[in-house]
């Protein structure tokens, strides 16, 4: 591994995953915090219920945009590069130094770098989860469906073992991001009366 080429990929990576989507959209479009409103957290699920569903649509396709640009760059040659560039797109979605390290969770920002690895798994969960987004409106049943799906199409269609280990890699250090903010989260839907189950305050 060269440490002066991890080193800027890592930098690279850890600035365009910063970009704090969720939190400039909340600001200038709805007049909120997204770290303080609705579920705490700084992501396009907050938003969509926070802020309306076109702006949370519109946060989704920047943070999945995010992680396809990180990924195209590194997705060929050492495999040590793709995975630096992941670890560092989450980090800098969770930690950006903008918001003083109040970020979110990357799960969209994890799909998109999936997406770039293996694309026509993607289309098809995407494809398979399209219903479930029009029965349901609701992002954590619609993007569960899409992972797990892609997954399932990326081993049939016999993509790369190691591509799909590095998609799985984001999603595991999205899953580490998430129990590390339950306590936050917690403390804030306690405040806003988020309803953890379907989202959305009520108001």
């Amino acid at each position: 591994m060269d440490l002066i080429a991890a080193a800027s990929i890592a930098a690279l990576a850890y600035l365009v995953g910063s970009i704090p989507a969720a939190y400039l959209v909340g600001r200038f479009a709805a007049g909120i915090d997204v770290r303080r409103a609705g579920e705490g957290n700084v992501g396009a699920r907050n938003v969509f219920h926070e802020a309306g569903h076109g702006w949370g649509l519109l946060v989704f396709a920047v943070d999945f945009a995010k992680g396809a640009a990180v990924a195209l760059p590194f997705r060929e040659g050492p495999v040590w590069r793709p995975a630096v560039a992941v670890t560092f797109l989450i980090i800098g979605h969770a930690y950006p130094v903008w918001l003083r390290f109040v970020g979110g969770k990357g799960l969209a920002a994890a799909g998109g770098f999936m997406a770039a690895l293996m694309p026509g798994a993607v289309l098809i969960g995407g494809a398979v989860s399209g219903p479930v987004w029009l029965r349901t409106r609701r992002f954590l049943p619609t993007l569960v469906t899409a992972t797990v799906v892609s997954f399932a199409a990326a081993a049939l269609l016999r993509v790369s073992w190691t591509h799909m280990a590095l998609a799985l890699a984001g999603f595991l250090l999205v899953a580490a991001k998430r129990a590390l903010d339950e306590p936050r989260m917690r403390r804030i839907e306690a405040e806003t009366g988020w309803d953890r189950a379907h989202g959305g305050t009520g108001r």
